[in-house]
């Protein structure tokens, strides 16, 4: 089996995205500075990895842009959007869903990176998506107030619920038993088989990021940067943790050890700039936290996740494809799908400068990375133009 590393990437307002290696001595941990990247010209709002290794980050540029952690390759950008990426989500290897506030989603085929259907319904902003595990249902709530359920396969709305208020998240528990969603500082947990509100409570403060630990328990933090731990089969809360930030911006879990089901690492990025570590073990009816390690990247963290990707230099698992992407735009696609003609129009190469704020970021950035190991992505990668596919090259 391929070694794997624990590889943790985190976005800010100042447009950058800042990755992290997990290096452990002896029983302490640390966050090595492993790369960094100015892809993006606006704030960057979610990012997601695959099992593989494949990053994207969204933002309000509306693009996608994609990386492979294993290589540090830069593999292109998916310009599809005409509003800016709220959620983005892979199912295993082999596709990602995207959400925008132009009131659609869509899936892309990793493989060729084309968009294989965009699905429209939303009078509004799409908040946010969740894919149920089985890969056939899709979850969504937008800014018009309603919980739509989407039948992948028929590429259709299968039902519309009114829920009175925007909810801000909606989320799948690991089985796909339960869903959850979220309003502003309210939860509520619904069971699949009877669609029916099982759990209910309400937060002190608002809410900013949310995600299931396991089938009967979810973590949230939010403002005031509180970490709770609420069991939904006994509906009651079990855990808290003061993360000591003011304003908790994403969680991430992830197992331990793949093959133990009540150990995990939850890392925690806030708006003040710190990324937190931290141990969580599942004992009965208890659970216990420990913070293994922190930094303090000095930006304004707005999203994180973390994943087990294969270690540079494994022999399995870190094979990539091409370096290469198809981009399209917005003309050459079609309502449902992309079209199967072999078009041959160019893209169009999209740059801006940079706002003083962002280069002060970035100066900021070298003066605090000095003296690490740390390997660029490339701020302006060079493109080189031929027929429809854009190969990009990393500098």
């Amino acid at each position: 089996m391929a070694k794997m590393d624990i590889e943790v990437v985190v976005g800010c307002y100042e447009e950058l995205l800042l990755g992290f290696r997990i290096v452990q001595v002896g029983e302490n941990f640390q966050l090595e500075p492993s790369f960094t990247d100015h892809s993006h010209s606006g704030c960057i709002k979610h990012i997601a990895v695959s099992n593989k290794g494949f990053l994207a980050s969204g933002g309000t540029d509306e693009t996608i842009q994609l990386f492979h952690l294993g290589r540090r390759t830069q593999l292109g950008s998916l310009v599809h959007h005409s509003g800016s990426l709220t959620c983005l989500q892979f199912f295993n290897s082999s596709h990602l869903f995207s959400a925008s506030e132009d009131g659609t989603f869509c899936i892309w085929s990793r493989a060729t990176w084309e968009c294989l259907k965009t699905f429209r319904g939303h009078k509004g902003p799409v908040r946010w998506l969740s894919l149920h595990p089985s890969g056939k249902l899709v979850l969504t709530v937008g800014q018009d107030k309603t919980l739509r359920t989407w039948n992948v396969i028929t590429g259709k709305s299968a039902y519309i619920t009114n829920i009175k208020r925007a909810a801000d998240f909606v989320c799948w528990s690991p089985s796909g038993s339960h869903y959850a969603v979220v309003f502003t500082n309210k939860v509520d947990v619904y069971k699949l088989e009877t669609a029916t509100i099982c759990s209910s409570w309400t937060a002190e403060k608002k809410i900013n990021s949310f995600t299931f630990l396991n089938d009967s328990v979810v973590v949230y933090g939010g403002d005031g940067g509180v970490v709770f731990f609420h069991d939904i089969t006994k509906d009651k809360e079990i855990q808290q943790v003061d993360t000591e930030v003011n304003r908790m911006r994403g969680i991430s879990i992830i197992r331990a050890e793949e093959t133990e089901d009540n150990k995990f690492y939850m890392f925690t990025a806030s708006s003040d700039g710190f990324i937190k570590m931290f141990s969580v073990i599942l004992e009965g009816d208890e659970v216990k936290v420990k913070l293994l390690t922190k930094h303090n990247a000095d930006f304004r963290l707005t999203c994180v996740t973390a994943a087990r990707i294969p270690a540079r230099g494994s022999p399995k698992g870190s094979k990539v494809l091409k370096s290469e992407v198809t981009v399209k735009t917005e003309d050459e696609l079609d309502d449902d799908r992309l079209s199967d003609k072999n078009t041959e129009e160019d893209s169009e190469e999209c740059g801006s400068k940079s706002s003083k704020k962002t280069v002060k970021a970035e100066i900021k950035l070298k003066k605090n990375m000095k003296h690490k190991p740390v390997k660029r992505c490339g701020t302006k990668p060079i493109q080189k133009k031929k027929g429809k596919k854009i190969k990009v090259e990393d500098t």
